[in-house]
């Protein structure tokens, strides 16, 4: 996973689905914590869409145009109680053009914040690699 501004949660709450890390990479997984934070996000007015998976993990799309902003998350390598999420945002020319878009991804990175603070049975929750 990218290494810009990961949240990061340590719970056993996220079960591994069968076959799952097929669709990503062996040993990726985070399908159900990737459709939990979809839940969450709605539930606080976020327009996203359904998990799509990749080859580091699991992608949650937020916005196409007139930029591409996104939410990655999996679990951390070689774990599977530990679970990692970063905002990003495409480079591109819009993004560097308006202000707003890096508030907006700076909301979100507090709103990522707030919602892996209300992971269940969660040990741990901090920021950083």
């Amino acid at each position: 996973m990218s290494r810009e501004s990961l949240t990061w949660v340590k719970t056993s709450f996220f079960p591994i689905e069968p076959g799952e890390d097929e669709e990503t990479n062996p040993e990726i997984y985070g399908r159900a914590f990737a459709k939990w934070l979809v839940q969450e996000l709605k539930a606080r007015g976020e327009h996203v869409g359904d998990p799509i998976p990749e080859d580091w993990g699991w992608c949650i799309l937020l916005c196409r145009m007139p930029y591409l902003l996104w939410i990655g998350c999996a679990n951390r390598q070689g774990e599977t109680d530990e679970w990692g999420a970063f905002v990003s945002v495409e480079p591109g020319f819009v993004p560097r053009l308006f202000r707003s878009v890096a508030a907006r991804k700076k909301r979100l990175e507090a709103l990522l914040l707030e919602v892996m603070q209300s992971v269940p049975q969660s040990e741990r929750v901090w920021v950083g690699e």
